[in-house]
């Protein structure tokens, strides 16, 4: 039941990121603007996700999952009424601001329930699924962005999520526990001491990089393909959604990947195997003549690797603050959402225009990920040496 509940929350904050991809250029025509401005007026979501996140995380730790998300849950479908009454692109960009501080609950208490209730080898098997169930729906959110916005338009893509809202609102309500698993004498230090401490702290740094670096690939990736392959290549938003469908699977295959090789190999050697596919992507991306097969197959590549990492991270971030979930979750979507996905946007304004500077910051961001895999790597190799030794 826990696992059911953390992949219907998942899918509320995730389908309020992916779910509009295949809708921008529809938007941009709308309201009749270029195309870094309707970037900015989707993606102001993630603003409003990262900082809610900062809030939700330790409240969470104090008053439970439950309350947390239902109130969450209430400012994300009011952020979606708005938005399909906009009547301007401001009052849009509003709207999403709000989806984005509601969604934050959803996303938090996605990953912390999970902790809250299994431990050992359960909750390994668990957190493994949650990243191939998120890997499944970012499968089904381009194909269904585009599906739904061919039929019904992008404001009938906004009504179409607030209903699902309020059916996993509902859902929360029946089966989340009343209570928390987290006492409150449990959190000993104050919010900003404990965010202090994570942010010095090479456990913490580490594997967030692994979740931080493959959003800012994704968000660049995400909101910079769809003008390009609909424009130039014709496609419809429903045809671009099918087509994406099939990078999206990469992201199944990476978290499965990820899943099956835990049993013979740890996470931080596969973070190194995985990486030689993320350098292949941006050299697709930077050498292979445009078109709809070479930029699936470069994409498909990435995304293979940003299955894993996902689950790479989740793991390794998870593992050494076991009492503190909540909190080690919020300030990592927090950076993610606030930093990462502004440097996606200025990263599209400033340097991404074509495929091959889009391979370039491929193969930039490749470059720094592998320097930190292999840190990770080293870390967990001398902690094994000193393990024995102690016991």
């Amino acid at each position: 039941m826990y696992l059911f509940l953390a992949i219907v929350l998942l899918s509320c904050a995730q389908f309020g990121s992916q779910i509009f991809m295949p809708a921008l250029p529809a938007i941009a025509e709308h309201f009749n603007l270029d195309t870094s401005t309707a970037q900015l007026v989707v993606m102001i979501y993630f603003i409003g996700f990262g900082l809610s996140q900062l809030i939700y995380g330790p409240w969470s730790d104090i008053v439970g999952r439950r309350k947390v998300f239902l109130i969450g849950q209430q400012i994300y479908i009011l952020g979606s009424v708005i938005c399909v009454l906009a009547a301007s692109e401001w009052l849009l960009a509003g709207g999403r601001l709000v989806q984005g501080v509601g969604a934050g609950a959803a996303l938090i208490v996605s990953r912390t329930i999970l902790s809250d209730h299994l431990t050992g080898n359960y909750r390994k098997s668990a957190m493994a699924t949650l990243a191939i169930a998120a890997s499944f729906i970012s499968v089904v959110a381009p194909f269904l962005g585009g599906f739904l916005t061919t039929q019904l338009g992008w404001m009938g893509l906004f009504v179409s999520l607030m209903v699902y809202l309020v059916i996993t609102g509902f859902l929360g309500f029946v089966y989340l526990p009343k209570s928390g698993s987290v006492r409150r004498n449990e959190i000993n230090n104050t919010v900003f001491r404990q965010y202090a401490m994570f942010l010095t702290d090479g456990r913490f740094i580490l594997p967030a990089v692994f979740k931080w670096l493959p959003t800012t690939l994704y968000l660049t990736s995400a909101t910079f393909l769809p003008f390009i392959i609909q424009r130039q290549l014709e496609l419809t938003p429903q045809q671009y959604g099918i087509a994406m469908t099939l990078p999206a699977l990469g992201l199944i295959v990476g978290t499965s990947l990820a899943k099956a090789l835990h049993a013979h190999i740890g996470y931080p050697a596969q973070i190194l195997i995985f990486m030689p596919l993320l350098f292949l992507a941006g050299l697709g991306f930077y050498f292979m003549p445009f078109s709809l097969v070479n930029v699936l197959i470069s994409y498909c590549l990435f995304m293979i690797c940003a299955g894993a990492f996902y689950t790479h991270s989740l793991h390794l971030l998870i593992e050494p603050y076991s009492g503190q979930t909540g909190s080690v979750n919020a300030l990592c979507g927090a950076i993610d959402m606030l930093l990462f996905s502004s440097l996606a946007i200025l990263i599209n304004k400033f340097w991404v225009d074509d495929m091959a500077s889009l391979g370039q910051f491929y193969l930039v961001m490749s470059s720094i990920l592998l320097v930190t895999g292999l840190l990770i790597f080293q870390r967990a190799k001398k902690q094994t040496l000193v393990e024995p030794q102690t016991a």
